[in-house]
């Protein structure tokens, strides 16, 4: 560790955590970086305040509160250290988008929006029963993660936040979720939205004057939650009450109250996204879409046709965002947006998105051609059991060109017959390997001679990505093949030498 006041990449934090990344922040008070926890192998992420001492006491105090709050809907938080001259919260590195992004392309509909912040709900409510406050809801503070979950990023607990306040961000997040704007009665910094429309008397105009589709009761109770003049229910009461009023589409009874759940807490910690656009009333209990079809479908929405995909999303959750374009955020590749210039499609027409192809341990091999020794073949299952603490590492070599000794090394997946490929996703434990996608239709056999085949006559899929962050998603581009291999050229450095560890990869096909 440098013995400056604000780290720098590569510092080893605890003896454990490594700063790979500055993600977020400006200057030394309140940072976020990527990192990775060298004894578990995983990614993590890292949120640093300095000064530490009793400046850093409420967050410390809320990260324990938050550690132990064991709700879907609140990321995990590993470990505290307060070092006095600053302090660290170590959570999980969330892949995905923010809210803030989704709503940037398109409000949500009425369903969705309720049970969405239903969930950020339910953690805002475990964490006061802890004792704490969150004192940062706002979009950018919930994160939409590639495996359907809404997550609410760690509290900040400052001094003068309160309950009522956190219920108050609630009703804003609803307005926000409903109208794609930010009402300022709230005050919450970066909220990456425009301010809601307001009456000539500075007023915030209620949500079904900014969208006419949103049900009157809905409206109602949104513009309450604002009203200071009202006394808000609690963050549980209000977590139930939304998914009440959600199984209506935000209409209520007919009486205009929000409709009884018989099992209020029955649907704590989904993801409530499924579709988008205004007046939808889809079944929320309807299983939710992934992140990545939740993406397309806000792109079409938007009438946007994004060119590039989500590789690393793991948003700054707090108000100090270092830019104000989406690789702020996070997002890596070409996320920039281009207007299809072809042929409409059919509206009558749908794509199916893609899906997680299905495999097993028997679906997998190593790729290690001559003059490879086929010592390192062992532990492939670990990189399909959805654990990112576990994983395939190559051994330690004394070059990133795996010591001039061979070509490379790869995984081949083998999908059962041909599909189209749209992408495949690869976690790695540390960033800075040169990894793509080789594709063939026939396996020539496991052996030195049926892998040195494989180098020889498989196609390339993808083009690879140097110096790739820890999670890439390479694309295929919809080719049709049987079998995959995720084909590495290049280690990270570790300590002694060159080594890698891929600790997930998941197949999107069609």
């Amino acid at each position: 560790m440098s013995s400056v006041d604000v780290p720098s990449v590569g510092d080893l934090l605890a003896e454990r955590y490594r700063l790979e990344e500055h993600v977020g922040g400006a200057g030394g008070h309140r940072q976020l970086w990527r990192g990775v926890d060298v004894l578990l192998h995983r990614s993590v992420a890292v949120v640093l305040r300095s000064p530490g001492g009793d400046d850093a006491a409420p967050t410390m105090t809320a990260a324990v509160a938050a550690s132990r709050t064991h709700v879907d809907s609140m990321v995990d938080v590993y470990d505290a250290v307060d070092e006095g001259r600053f302090a660290y919260v170590v959570r999980e590195w969330v892949n995905g988008s923010s809210l803030r992004g989704v709503l940037a392309q398109q409000p949500l509909a009425p369903t969705h929006a309720l049970e969405l912040v239903a969930s950020v709900a339910d953690a805002v409510a475990a964490l006061h029963d802890g004792g704490v406050t969150h004192g940062d809801l706002h979009p950018g503070a919930v994160l939409l993660s590639e495996d359907d979950r809404v997550m609410v990023t760690e509290p900040r607990n400052e001094p003068g936040n309160t309950p009522v306040g956190d219920v108050r961000a609630l009703g804003a997040t609803l307005y926000a979720c409903l109208t794609g704007t930010w009402p300022r009665v709230v005050p919450a910094e970066n909220t990456g939205l425009p301010d809601a429309p307001t009456d000539e008397w500075g007023r915030t105009l209620d949500a079904r004057s900014v969208v006419p589709a949103v049900p009157e009761t809905l409206s109602r109770l949104t513009g309450d939650l604002l009203d200071t003049g009202e006394a808000p229910p609690s963050a549980a009461e209000l977590a139930i009450e939304l998914r009440g009023l959600a199984e209506t589409g935000g209409a209520g009874a007919a009486d205009g109250s929000p409709a009884p759940r018989k099992n209020p807490l029955a649907a704590i910690g989904k993801n409530p996204i499924a579709t988008f656009g205004s007046g939808s009333t889809a079944n929320p209990e309807s299983p939710p879409a992934g992140m990545k079809r939740l993406a397309v479908i806000a792109a079409i929405v938007a009438a946007v046709v994004f060119a590039g995909v989500v590789t690393s999303a793991l948003v700054w959750g707090g108000g100090d965002d270092p830019g104000s374009n989406e690789n702020s955020l996070g997002l890596t590749g070409d996320d920039a947006s281009s207007s299809d210039e072809g042929e409409p499609a059919d509206e009558n027409t749908e794509v199916a998105p893609p899906e997680a192809a299905e495999l097993s341990a028997e679906d997998l091999r190593v790729v290690d051609p001559p003059p490879g020794n086929r010592t390192e073949l062992e532990g492939v299952e670990a990189v399909i059991d959805d654990n990112a603490s576990t994983g395939w590492s190559t051994d330690t070599y004394n070059g990133a060109d795996f010591g001039n000794l061979k070509a490379g090394m790869g995984i081949l997946i083998d999908l059962g017959e041909a599909r189209e490929v749209t992408s495949v996703r690869v976690q790695m434990t540390s960033a800075g390997a040169t990894v793509g996608l080789l594709a063939g239709d026939e396996d020539p056999g496991d052996s030195s001679d049926g892998d040195q085949e494989i180098l020889d006559s498989f196609s390339t899929l993808a083009e690879p990505v140097e110096d790739a962050d820890t999670n890439v998603e390479l694309q295929a581009g919809g080719t049709s093949t049987r079998y995959v291999v995720v084909w590495i050229t290049n280690l990270p450095p570790s300590p002694g030498g060159y080594k890698l560890t891929i600790s997930d990869i998941n197949v999107f096909v069609r």
